[in-house]
C-alpha cells in the first residue's frame, strides 16, 4: 500500500488559496433585510451625520444651562415656556436665556437650546411657565450633529460579517441594500453503502447519515448556501457522474468518505480527473483528519474537497479548509478565540498538528479548558464541546495549568 505524502494545514491551505485568489470574488447586492449573515463586499462610509440634528435623548425642557446656575431643589429658577417639539418634525423655535421648550425624547432641540432638564425635576405653574429643580450642564442629556456617525466617515469596512448590529448602523444611513460577497454554493456528497437516511429502519451494520447535516450546518454557519445533498452508495461510476455534473454548478463540492486508501476508497481518483490541477493535498498533518484530500477546477472555479467519513474530523477540516480560506479571501476576522488554563496534560500526536476538541468551564474568574476524549467516529464528543485547541506537531504538547488558545465553534 502506497503511504500518503502529507501536507502541514497551512500548505493545503496555501496550496487550495493560490488558486483561488486569481478568481475575482462573486458579488451581488441584496437588500438590507436580506442581508443578515453576508459578509460586506465594499467600505462604507456614511453620506450623512448621525444624528444630522442636535437630538434630546430624555423627556424634558431644552433650555440655556447658564439658566440653571447654583439652582437646586429649594432654589429653582423660573422659565417662560415657548411651546414644545412635535416628533418627526423639524423644530423653528428658538429659545432666549430665561425661556425653554418642551422636547419629548429624541426630539429635535431648539436654536439657544444647549442642554435639556429632566422633565420630573420642573415643576409647571401655568400652560407658560415652569419651575426648573435641576442644575444641569452643557450638552447635558443632548446627542449633537455627528456625535454617533460623522459624515463621510468610515462606517463598516470591506470584510465585515453583518450582524443584526451592522444592519441597525446602515439602517440608520438610509440604505436599502447593500453590496455583499455572494455565497458561495456547495454541494455535499456523502458516500458509504452503511449509510441510510433519517426514517429508514437501522439494521445491523448500518448507520444514519450525520455527515449530510452537520457539514450542512457548517456551511450555513460560515456564510455558504448548499445547494444540494447527494448520498451514493460506493459504486465509482454513480459517484465520477455525480462529480461531472454538479462541478459546473457550485463553488465548492465536499466529498465525504472515501478519502483513505481501502478498496472502495476512490475519491482521491474521482477528484484528480474532475478537477484541472490534479490532486493538491493527499493527507494532511493534523488529527483527526489527516486522509483529506483537495483539488480545484480552474474552469468552473471550483473547489474540491475529499473529507474524511469520520464526522468530527469531516466538520473540523471544512472549517480548517474551505471556511478559513475564503475567510482569507474577504479579509474576514479568524474565528473568535479565548485564553483557558488547561485542566489536565495533554501529549501531541507525533509528526501531526493536534486539533483537540475542549470543553469550556468559567472557575474562579477564567476559563478552564478540559480536552474530551473519544475514540475515532464518536460524534457526541462535538455536542459537548465548545472549542478546539491546535497542538502544534513539533511541540511536546500542552501541560497542565498551561495557558492555550481556544478556538470557539
Amino acid at each position: 500500500m502506497q503511504l500518503l505524502t502529507v501536507d502541514t494545514l497551512e500548505q493545503a491551505q496555501n496550496k487550495i488559496y493560490a488558486y483561488m485568489v486569481k478568481n475575482p470574488l462573486k458579488k451581488e447586492k441584496v437588500a438590507l433585510k436580506s442581508a443578515y449573515q453576508y459578509i460586506l463586499a465594499e467600505d462604507v462610509y456614511a453620506p450623512f451625520a448621525v444624528p444630522h440634528f442636535r437630538r434630546s435623548i430624555v423627556d424634558g425642557y431644552a433650555i440655556n444651562s447658564l439658566d440653571t446656575v447654583g439652582i437646586g431643589e429649594s432654589i429653582p429658577c423660573f422659565l417662560k415656556v415657548l411651546g414644545k417639539v412635535e416628533m418627526g418634525e423639524e423644530n423653528r423655535l428658538a429659545i432666549n436665556r430665561g425661556e425653554c421648550v418642551y422636547v419629548p425624547t429624541g426630539g429635535m432641540l431648539p436654536s439657544g437650546a444647549d442642554a435639556m432638564v429632566m422633565l420630573e425635576y420642573t415643576e409647571k405653574f401655568s400652560e407658560n411657565e415652569i419651575a426648573c429643580y435641576q442644575n444641569v450642564k452643557h450638552n447635558q442629556y443632548v446627542v449633537e450633529i455627528g456625535e454617533d456617525i460623522s459624515e463621510k466617515s468610515l462606517v463598516l469596512k470591506a470584510g465585515t460579517l453583518l450582524r443584526p448590529h451592522e444592519i441597525g448602523v446602515l439602517a440608520s444611513l438610509g440604505f436599502e441594500e447593500v453590496l455583499v460577497y455572494a455565497k458561495p454554493r456547495v454541494a455535499i456528497i456523502s458516500l458509504g453503502d452503511e449509510i441510510i437516511q433519517a426514517g429508514q429502519d437501522l439494521e445491523p451494520g448500518k448507520i444514519y447519515d450525520i455527515n449530510t447535516y452537520g457539514l450542512y450546518a457548517q456551511a450555513e454557519k460560515f456564510g455558504f448556501a448548499v445547494d444540494n445533498c447527494y448520498h451514493i452508495k460506493d459504486e465509482k461510476s454513480s459517484i465520477h457522474a455525480v462529480l461531472q455534473k454538479v462541478v459546473k454548478q457550485v463553488d465548492i463540492i465536499c466529498v465525504s468518505g472515501g478519502s483513505s486508501q481501502g478498496e472502495k476508497d476512490f475519491t482521491a481518483n474521482l477528484l484528480g480527473e474532475i478537477s484541472t490541477t490534479g490532486v493538491l493535498t493527499h493527507g494532511i498533518a493534523v488529527k483527526p483528519g489527516k486522509p483529506t484530500i483537495t483539488a480545484y477546477n480552474e474552469e468552473t472555479q471550483c473547489l474540491l474537497l475529499g473529507l474524511p467519513g469520520h464526522p468530527v474530523a469531516a466538520m473540523l477540516l471544512f472549517e480548517l479548509l474551505a471556511a478559513e480560506v475564503y475567510k482569507k479571501l474577504w479579509n474576514v476576522p479568524k474565528t473568535p478565540q479565548v485564553v483557558a488554563k488547561m485542566a489536565c496534560n495533554f501529549p501531541s500526536a507525533d509528526g501531526r498538528l493536534t486539533c483537540q476538541l475542549v470543553e469550556l468551564n468559567w472557575l474562579e474568574n477564567q476559563y478552564i479548558a478540559t480536552p474530551i476524549f473519544s475514540k475515532s467516529g464518536v460524534i457526541s464528543s462535538l455536542a459537548k464541546a465548545q472549542g478546539y485547541i491546535l497542538v502544534d506537531m513539533n511541540s511536546e504538547g500542552v501541560k497542565k495549568d498551561e495557558q492555550v488558545i481556544v478556538h470557539l465553534i
